[in-house]
Formats: structure tokens, C-alpha cells, sequence
């Protein structure tokens, strides 16, 4: 197991554990990509589900998919019997997609012990490993300790709007090239198509080797050719700020350091009249 990745093989060794939490993360929603579709439910035993587009969403945050608040991620955590010592394993159905970004929110929190499955539920079915066909209940209860959110682990619009200008940090976009470059219409309706100007494009999909992450040597080559200066903080956006976190992830895997979340990603960008876009609109 190293910092960010556990293997299937390391998790079926440790399924036994009582101080290891699984949780599946997947959505019901896939954008960006074809989806794997199960005809009936299957699951790594001992599985807890979090649905990740409500349990861990701000609700009174406009945005699509906003970043949970600390009363939110504390009762998640007492409603699976987690402390400071457990060990959480989150994994989704598609491979790599929103298990980065519950990965990422639980590390925001302060959280140690939190490790994405590589390759999910397709690599661990693809080794034959065991699997379920229902959930464990959360039926815990406690107190977790207080959290110590990271102001670092996200931008907001003005920091965006602001960078244009100072260039203090590097906005990477991991939609496909066809929504970046506006060629493709955007999804969901009322988002303007393009890209933040002088962002650049690395879609996600080439960070990954089927449903796993490549190789470290191989993801500082594909960051290699994509940005120019290395010296500046990652900044990752996307369509609703999920899939920008495999993005940031991949960047971690590859070794950088300063990276953090535009939380707000493109569907916020894109839907604010007020903001330049490129190409450029009429």
C-alpha cells in the first residue's frame, strides 16, 4: 500500500480487518465516459455505500456537486464506527471515477488513513476476488474527533478570475478535448461551451490504463507535455469537480505536490454570463 493506492490483492489479504472500512463511492451518473453497466448489484464484501452526490454534497451551495461541510463528513464518520485509527478503503464501480473525489474530501477533513482501490470493482472482479450482493448497514454510533479542514485543498471562482491576471498557479481542464476546445456541447444545459482561458487540457481518461491509474513514470511524462512550468501549484477543474479529481490525483501519483480542487469546475464557469471563455463567444 503506498500513500494514495491500495491494490486489490492488499485489500483482500486485510478483509477480516476490524479496524478497515470499504465504502463504495459509486454514482449513479456517469459523464465524461461510457459507462460500465452491472446488471445486478455487486459489491466487495463488507462494502458500506455513501452516495456521494448527496451524503457528501453541501446542499446549500448552488453548485452541482459542492464540497460537503464538516458537520456532514463527522456524522458520515460516526455512522460508520470510523476513528482516528480506521483504515477507509473507497472504491467505485467504474474503476477510477468518484472514488478520487471521496478520497479527496475525506483527506481535506484531516483524514490519515484513506486509500483509493486501483482499479475498483472491475479489477476486483477481474481477480476473481469474492463478492457481495448487498451492503453492510451503518448502524454505528460515536463521536469522531474534530476536523481540521485544509484551506489549501480548494480554489473558488475569484481565485480563478483573479489567476487569469497573476498566473500564480496552473489550471488544468480534464474534460475531453472535445468540450474543452467548445466543439462538443456541454451536457448539462445552460453551460456555455469552452474553456477557462489559459487553462490547458489533459482529459482523464489518458491518465488511465484501462480502470487503473498508469504508472508514476508514465503519468510525469503525460504532466510532462502539458505544462510548461513545473514551479507553479495544479489547479484541477472539470464538468461538476468530480472526475477533476482523478486529474489531481494522477498529479500526485506523478509526483507533484501543490495541488488543489476549482470545486465550482466548469458547470459554474461555464453558466456565469459575467466570465470570458475561450474560444470566444459572440
Amino acid at each position: 500500500m503506498d500513500r494514495l493506492l491500495i491494490s486489490a490483492a492488499s485489500l483482500y489479504q486485510r478483509l477480516a480487518d476490524d479496524d478497515l472500512r470499504i465504502i463504495d463511492v459509486s454514482m449513479k451518473s456517469v459523464v465524461g465516459k461510457e459507462a460500465i453497466v452491472y446488471e445486478t448489484l455487486s459489491v466487495i464484501p463488507n462494502s458500506y455505500y455513501v452516495d456521494l452526490s448527496n451524503e457528501l454534497v453541501d446542499h446549500s451551495s448552488p453548485q452541482i456537486h459542492a464540497f460537503p461541510s464538516s458537520t456532514q463528513v463527522s456524522k458520515l464518520m460516526e455512522s460508520l464506527g470510523i476513528t482516528a485509527n480506521t483504515t477507509i478503503v473507497v472504491y467505485d464501480n467504474q474503476g477510477i471515477y468518484s472514488s478520487p473525489r471521496a478520497w479527496w474530501i475525506l483527506k481535506s477533513f484531516g483524514l490519515a488513513k484513506v486509500y483509493i482501490l486501483d482499479g475498483g470493482l472491475p479489477e476486483w472482479l477481474k481477480q476473481n476476488y469474492p463478492s457481495a450482493t448487498e451492503y453492510r448497514t451503518k448502524a454505528h454510533s460515536g463521536s469522531y474527533p474534530p476536523l481540521n479542514f485544509s484551506t489549501d485543498a480548494l480554489v473558488f471562482k475569484q481565485q480563478v478570475l483573479a489567476n487569469l491576471t497573476r498566473q500564480d498557479f496552473s489550471v488544468i481542464d480534464v474534460r475531453a478535448s472535445g468540450r474543452f476546445t467548445g466543439a462538443a456541447q456541454e451536457p448539462r444545459p445552460g453551460v456555455r461551451s469552452g474553456h477557462i482561458p489559459k487553462s490547458l487540457n489533459l482529459p482523464f481518461e489518458q491518465t488511465l490504463d484501462e480502470h487503473k491509474y498508469k504508472s508514476s513514470s508514465e503519468l510525469q511524462a503525460l504532466f510532462s507535455a502539458v505544462i510548461q512550468d513545473t514551479s507553479k501549484p495544479l489547479v484541477f477543474s472539470c464538468g461538476s469537480g468530480i472526475t477533476a479529481c482523478i486529474g489531481l490525483v494522477a498529479a500526485l501519483l506523478a509526483n507533484y505536490t501543490q495541488v488543489a480542487l476549482y470545486d465550482g469546475s466548469w458547470s459554474e464557469w461555464g453558466s456565469d454570463h459575467a466570465l470570458p471563455i475561450e474560444p470566444s463567444q459572440p
